[in-house]
């Protein structure tokens, strides 16, 4: 587990607003939800990894 000072939850939705309902885009405000791409790309990089490490092996067809 990783925690990212100072990223707030949702931190890897980089959505445009404008897609979300009017009540969404609310609480993505009061709940301080922002986009961030360096936790999202570090996140990112360790959730694939992690899944190459503990799930490819495993695959089945």
């Amino acid at each position: 587990m990783k925690i990212y000072p100072g990223v707030g939850h949702g931190f890897m939705n980089d959505h445009d607003p404008a897609d979300a309902t009017l009540v969404l885009r609310f609480l993505a405000r009061i709940s301080g939800t922002k986009y961030d791409q360096a936790a999202t790309e570090d996140a990112r990089r360790r959730i694939i990894g992690f899944f190459d490490t503990h799930l490819r092996g495993g695959v089945t067809d």
